[in-house]
């Protein structure tokens, strides 16, 4: 009788156990992404017109490569009827790099 109760305590610590690693660890969280917007597109991924010059390290001694985005947005209608705007960054090509240095040699003269 004496080993028994310890045998009882031994697995009810192991079901103790095995209850708090599976109930105290972490769920996956899935990441949400605007591509998965349901509706009708309005309009599909066009230019804002803002730009920018990102650089990595500001506060460096050491000369930074530049890196030149573009912001581009999308409107989508939802079942609703209301009209989603998303914006995103995305890197420029060479002929929107061009058109800039165009634009900044004209104001320049």
């Amino acid at each position: 009788m004496e080993y028994a109760w310890a045998i009882v305590a031994i697995v009810g610590v192991i079901v103790g156990g095995l209850i708090m690693v599976f109930g105290f660890r972490r769920s996956e969280q899935k990441l949400t992404s605007f591509d998965q917007i349901d509706g009708v597109m309005k309009q599909d991924w066009t230019r804002t017109g803002n730009i920018d010059f990102h650089a990595a390290a500001l506060e460096s001694a050491y000369p930074q490569p530049l890196t030149l985005r573009v912001e581009e947005k999308r409107i989508t209608e939802n079942a609703m009827g209301q009209d989603v705007v998303e914006l995103r960054w995305r890197l420029a090509t060479l002929e929107e790099a061009k058109e800039i240095v165009a634009c900044w040699n004209a104001r320049r003269g």
